[in-house]
């Protein structure tokens, strides 16, 4: 049995899901398994992911839209290793990734969850600026109204603690949030701080997105503080409309530029030379590709 599950859930990512599964294949720890789900892609990424042939590398698909959260409770149900770890298709990975977030997990069974550090990308893979992540649960947990500072993307946990806490398949926008915060007293998160997860950032980020996480998240708020204080609630239900408001008003200006760079710390030379030319050896990774 594999020690680690690597899920994949993919809706027309056709154009990136090569290089996430590069990625993985390219990862210094080997000993995995790894779900590539379709959600009824309708582009030729179920073909691209029927390409790849490893013994590894399991492909799925039912032809149905089911959305994220279905998807990702459908990869607990599935998995075979003890740990499984989070990624999105059109994202990519350094490989010690897996090594040295199953290192955290291994040295201490209190923690369930483990994040990691993040570089962002522009649409052209160019590296753009990156995080140093929160290291433990009160720090990653400060203030749970306001966010949670941990990429869902990037996280391992225990499939034990996933069979706890599984994704909420009611909702289609904020499944993380919604899942950090049913789960965040009862679990101890951690991150390892290095970068060691690509995100790209500019294409996946939207007023229109935003706005709608916001909405979904002052909804969740409001429902799980209501029960210690009504008027905590409605505090912490209206900080969602102030931050979306001041995201309104950089786009408005024309700064949206700055409004990005606000979320990650600037790159020196040689850090972009870096993941520069890690990013150009995942992408070198030779993949067992068949015709189909």
């Amino acid at each position: 049995m594999p020690v680690i599950t690597v899920g994949i859930p993919f809706y027309n990512n056709e154009k990136t899901l090569l290089n996430a599964v590069r990625s993985i294949l390219s990862q210094t720890f080997k000993d995995w398994e790894l779900i590539l789900l379709d959600d009824g892609s309708t582009d030729g990424s179920l073909n691209v992911a029927r390409s790849i042939k490893d013994p590894r590398i399991k492909v799925i698909s039912d032809g149905r839209n089911m959305k994220l959260a279905a998807r990702l409770n459908q990869i607990i149900d599935l998995a075979q290793g003890e740990y499984i770890a989070r990624m999105d298709a059109d994202d990519i990975c350094s490989p010690m990734r897996i090594q040295q977030q199953l290192e955290l997990l291994k040295k201490n069974n209190n923690i369930d969850v483990v994040g990691c550090g993040v570089i962002y990308l522009s649409d052209k893979d160019i590296p753009l600026g990156h995080t140093t992540a929160l290291q433990n649960h009160e720090e990653i947990c400060k203030q749970p109204y306001r966010g949670f500072g941990i990429c869902h993307a990037s996280i391992i946990a225990r499939k034990s603690w996933y069979r706890k806490f599984r994704y909420d398949e009611s909702i289609q926008l904020g499944q993380d949030f919604n899942l950090w915060l049913r789960s965040y007293r009862d679990s101890r998160f951690a991150n390892i701080p290095e970068p060691l997860y690509y995100y790209r950032f500019e294409s996946s980020y939207s007023l229109k997105k935003q706005f709608r996480d916001r909405f979904r998240s002052s909804i969740y708020i409001f429902e799980h503080y209501k029960k210690e204080s009504l008027y905590k609630a409605l505090f912490y239900f209206l900080i969602q409309y102030v931050k979306i408001a001041i995201e309104a008003g950089f786009y408005i200006v024309g700064a949206k530029k700055k409004l990005l760079s606000r979320r990650y710390s600037q790159l020196t030379n040689a850090e972009v030379t870096a993941y520069t030319s890690e990013i150009k050896k995942i992408k070198n990774t030779e993949l067992p590709i068949v015709a189909t």
